[in-house]
């Protein structure tokens, strides 16, 4: 049995978000340092916090919670948008709308453990139910071990950035 239990949050829960944000933030810095240099943690929360508020005052936004006790040591978020603003319609098939899985943030304790499936199953379930199975997700090319979590559960490359940032 997991140590782990998932719940659905909501705006209340936002700012409970920071630290495992930043979590995800620093898995950027480590896995390309080369992209340095990287803004600070209190920026990058400022700028996901406002992205999240902005999510969940949309319908059929979704935020999963998964805490192991009191502690929060998880979490992941999904929303619906129409393919027709989106990058996807100009070459892809797919329905009036498609899912975006927006975050998933595992502690590194609990890496490993199947939380960050669990999360990604529930978050495509959910997309499914609200009428936006296709879905799409980011990861930055260096994180490996994202990058297979998702290519386990059938995601596929399909639009590449290539970045040249000054630090100016």
């Amino acid at each position: 049995m997991p140590d782990w239990e998932i719940s659905v949050g909501g705006p209340d829960d936002i700012d409970a978000l920071g630290p495992l944000w930043v979590a995800v933030h620093h898995r950027h810095v480590e896995s390309m340092p080369e992209l340095a240099p990287y803004v600070t943690d209190a920026e990058t929360w400022r700028v996901r916090r406002a992205l999240y508020e902005r999510l969940l005052d949309e319908p059929d936004t979704l935020l999963l919670l998964a805490s192991s006790g009191d502690t929060l040591v998880g979490y992941g978020l999904a929303y619906p948008m129409p393919v027709d603003d989106s990058w996807i319609a100009d070459t892809w098939v797919t329905g009036p709308r498609v899912g975006e899985i927006e975050s998933l943030s595992v502690l590194p304790a609990f890496r490993g453990s199947g939380l960050g499936s669990e999360l990604l199953r529930r978050l495509e379930q959910h997309l499914e139910a609200v009428g936006a199975p296709d879905i799409v997700l980011g990861a930055l090319a260096g994180n490996d071990d994202a990058l297979r979590l998702y290519q386990r559960r059938g995601y596929r490359p399909t639009w590449l950035y290539l970045s040249k940032f000054t630090g100016r």
